[in-house]
């Protein structure tokens, strides 16, 4: 493809793509940004007990599990997790009790924002094993949300990767596509497990993560120029840099914990399955295409195995 074709413009369908965008990184950079807490903040405050990133990732874990156990949506749990963090660098933890009583809160309180399903509070607090009553949450929450100035609505890895995903060429296939979306949804919930991501601003871990997710595809599937040409527009209409230090520093971290999971070597090979078959059945392309969009089983996303 002609190099020059790369100075295309971006269609008229994405130009607010920029400003959603600008509008989200103004928010990591500010309202939602995160602090190094368990290095910084919370050794002074413990009295002897321990939180590390093991027990935060151990708490992270167990959100997935309520989730999946009521059939939410997971991304509630990337939410919740900002909500963890925050509550923790706003001088709401002081010890390991507190730090899983914010967790359920975080958890309790993404849900009520961003899911169509409620979850009691009463089943929530059963969930808990006992650790905690009703009114201790509520409480919480109570605290939670003066300290955020009902900030609740931070910027995720997902909420940037749908923007970003705007800007695939029109000639990106509905396979490439697919491919992409489920692989970065993958990273992003392994990224919101281990806290070594926390210092890495959730725009450029969706970025590192399409650009995974993306080297994982053959060229047959998505060439290069479609490559390039993503490339060139998310730096056009967004600013992000594909070879900016934290974009680079984030998909190595990403590419080290990505190495030995199991459970992404599953998703490849469901995801590849699922190609095949869209690939064999007799019909239209444009059916054939709708397909592989909206059907398929869901995705292999458990998070506990091969994180590291």
């Amino acid at each position: 493809m002609d190099s020059s074709a790369l100075c295309a413009p971006v269609s008229a369908s994405c130009q607010d793509v920029g400003d959603i965008v600008a509008n989200m990184l103004r928010q990591e950079a500010t309202t939602y940004k995160r602090q190094d807490y368990l290095t910084l903040l919370l050794p002074a405050k413990l009295n002897g007990e321990t939180i590390d990133g093991s027990w935060r990732q151990r708490i992270v874990e167990w959100m997935y599990g309520v989730i999946d156990h009521c059939n939410l949506r997971r991304e509630s749990v990337a939410v919740a997790t900002y909500f963890l963090d925050l509550a923790s660098c706003h001088d709401l933890v002081h010890s390991r009790k507190d730090f899983q009583l914010v967790a359920m809160t975080s958890l309790m309180l993404s849900i009520k924002l961003n899911d169509s399903t409620m979850v009691k509070l009463d089943s929530m607090v059963k969930l808990g094993r006992g650790l905690f009553n009703e009114n201790d949450v509520i409480n919480m929450e109570t605290r939670m949300l003066k300290a955020f100035r009902w900030h609740v609505h931070p910027p995720t890895p997902v909420c940037f990767m749908r923007q970003l995903l705007r800007l695939l060429p029109p000639e990106t296939t509905p396979v490439a596509r697919y491919i992409i979306v489920e692989v970065t949804r993958f990273i992003s919930e392994i990224s919101a497990c281990l806290y070594k991501f926390v210092k890495y601003q959730a725009s450029s871990m969706a970025f590192a993560a399409i650009i995974i997710a993306m080297e994982r595809i053959d060229e047959e599937t998505l060439p290069l120029w479609q490559r390039h040409q993503f490339l060139y527009n998310v730096a056009s209409v967004t600013g992000l840099e594909s070879t900016s230090w934290e974009v680079l520093h984030a998909a190595e971290d990403l590419r080290i914990s990505l190495d030995n999971n199991v459970n992404l070597q599953d998703l490849m090979r469901t995801i590849d399955a699922q190609c095949l078959r869209a690939h064999q059945v007799p019909s239209s392309k444009a059916s054939k295409d709708h397909e592989m969009q909206t059907s398929g089983p869901s995705s292999p996303r458990e998070v506990s195995a091969g994180v590291y």
